[in-house]
């Protein structure tokens, strides 16, 4: 037999059965291709759009129940210090952490990397409890013994009553993280709604007390809320431990070599999810310092510019890690650079419309969910200009979201861990060079997180390896053409403004000028004009693409497959 007849029967006979081999022994790593990762964003957006939904809804009562006043700010500080350490051991760090070990003792021993799941649960019960009551008893004592100011003592003591809340959202995250290994992202997606769902009840119940007195009952009814949050993904988790014949008390093992496996990874992970964390929570207080009901212009603006975010940027982040780590495992390069460098083209082709069309039309977005109530004109125009100040960072911080993934599935925490760090340091400098010496509001705050997002999406870029490869005159050239497309259809939603309302009709130039615009205050109104400029903004989006042959942009609509022939 001569070689090429040997090799022709080696291709029809021995390549079938190693994919079968392979599929046999991972079924996840042969079905992830672009569609696949597509796929399961979609299913993750569908249901994050309900939660989010949800979540305006929930932001649109508290606003039109209690507006921006100083007890609403305090609460939400209150809520954030209290979620510290959600991103560490609910999201975040814990996920980024998780989802590389699981995928690795899945590939070989399914039933192994579900019991490492059941075991992780347990001592995340265990050490966050522990962890919980120790923060409770200095709250307490902080709260009973320290001289503090009205507004602090404030702080203090709602942070004392939403700390058991924690659990349950940690909980959650965890539950999550494996659902998304399993390809199940609408359930993880969806369960917010009962969160949001009951808050909306908490506050509709307390609307007839002040705000003062409602908050401590407010801190009850979101407690109840996290909880029901987590309840919704258990029954999936415990069919999914059943389905590999994993109990949770049989065999449970707080130290198994798979959980220390996991302590480097999530140690690092930890160090660069706190320092944003701790962010966070700096920029409420220099928002407080700034101005007293800064922290609340700060938390309206931010559920705005973090929808286009959670709704795309998280879905695609989301689905990304696992066919990441899958094509890593397989020594699939080819496969893991085109997965990057599809989730970077997506996620500019979305992101970069939604930024130019939030400074044009955001402070109506923000007129027609808020602008009712004790949600005056100054609170409109307060919450715009720190709308405008994160808007300035979407663009990096969705990308981040994709490049913080690729580091992770190379098993590399260490370098967005990095990147975090030095990004905590610039945003502190930048707030206190803004605020405590310059006297800038709380917008300053705003601007100072984006800055500090595209400083970490420069450091993530650089450091990654395969950047070189992924970005190539084609991939330019379509960021080019979005960026254009988007240009023109901003000029047009200006230009259809002052035609129809004058120089005083263009509210957004009013506010970057400083001045508090008026807006109609009937709903319907409002959501005319809103709807007069979307459809402006996206037929000349949409128009300039089909005339630059923007595939990015065209192709988010999606089209039927075509039917191969048989």
């Amino acid at each position: 037999m001569s070689f090429r007849s040997f090799r022709s029967l080696r291709l029809r006979v021995f390549a079938p059965l190693r994919l079968k081999l392979l599929l046999l022994r991972n079924p996840y790593h042969m079905q992830d291709s672009t569609h696949t990762i597509m796929q399961s964003a979609k299913r993750f957006f569908s249901g994050t759009m309900l939660s989010r939904i949800s979540g305006m809804l929930r932001d649109m009562a508290m606003a039109y129940a209690f507006g921006t006043q100083e007890a609403i700010a305090a609460f939400l500080v209150a809520f954030r210090l209290s979620h510290l350490l959600r991103r560490l051991f609910g999201e975040g760090a814990l996920q980024s952490a998780f989802i590389p070990q699981f995928e690795s003792l899945r590939s070989t021993h399914p039933q192994r990397a579900c019991g490492f799941f059941r075991d992780l649960t347990a001592w995340l019960v265990l050490g966050l409890t522990a962890v919980i009551i120790v923060i409770m008893g200095i709250l307490g004592s902080i709260w009973a013994y320290a001289d503090l100011s009205p507004g602090n003592a404030e702080i203090v003591f709602l942070t004392l009553l939403l700390m058991p809340s924690l659990l349950f959202i940690c909980l959650f995250g965890l539950n999550a993280s494996l659902l998304q290994c399993e390809k199940s992202y609408f359930t993880s997606g969806v369960a917010p709604v009962a969160f949001n769902l009951i808050w909306i009840v908490g506050v509709i119940c307390l609307w007839h007390k002040s705000p003062t007195a409602a908050m401590p009952w407010l801190a009850a009814w979101v407690i109840v809320a996290c909880l029901a949050q987590w309840l919704i993904t258990v029954p999936r988790a415990w069919r999914i431990l059943k389905s590999h014949e994993v109990g949770f008390w049989s065999n449970l093992k707080l130290h198994s070599s798979d959980i220390k496996g996991l302590s480097i990874p999530l140690f690092l992970g930890i160090i660069g999810v706190a320092a944003t964390q701790v962010n966070n929570a700096l920029d409420a207080i220099f928002a407080r310092y700034a101005d007293a009901e800064g922290p609340a212009l700060l938390w309206y603006a931010l559920r705005i510019q973090q929808l286009p975010l959670a709704l795309f940027g998280v879905a695609i982040s989301g689905a990304l890690l696992p066919p990441l780590t899958r094509a890593l495992k397989d020594n699939d390069f080819l496969r893991y650079r085109s997965f990057l460098q599809f989730a970077l083209k997506r996620s500019i082709a979305l992101m970069l419309p939604i930024t130019v069309g939030l400074f044009i039309m955001g402070d109506t977005c923000i007129a027609l969910l808020y602008g009712r109530g004790d949600f005056d004109v100054h609170s409109i125009s307060g919450t715009t200009r720190c709308l405008w100040g994160y808007n300035i960072g979407l663009i990096p911080m969705a990308l981040v979201l994709i490049l913080a993934p690729a580091f992770y599935a190379q098993k590399n925490p260490r370098t967005p861990a990095t990147a975090s760090v030095i990004c905590v340091v610039l945003n502190v400098s930048l707030n206190t060079l803004l605020i405590a010496f310059l006297g800038l509001g709380a917008a300053s705050v705003a601007v100072a997180t984006s800055i500090s997002a595209w400083v970490n999406f420069g450091i993530l870029a650089y450091a990654l390896t395969e950047m070189k490869e992924i970005v190539n005159r084609s991939l330019i050239l379509e960021i080019g053409k979005v960026f254009l497309a988007s240009g023109m259809a901003c000029i047009a939603v200006l230009v259809l403004d002052l035609s129809f309302h004058g120089s005083m009709g263009s509210t957004a130039w009013l506010i970057l000028n400083a001045k508090n615009p008026q807006y109609s205050e009937g709903f319907i109104a409002l959501l005319m004009h809103l709807m007069g400029q979307g459809a402006c903004f996206i037929g000349t989006l949409w128009g300039m693409a089909k005339l630059l042959d923007a595939r990015d942009i065209l192709d988010l609509i999606p089209r039927k497959r075509p039917v191969e022939s048989q």
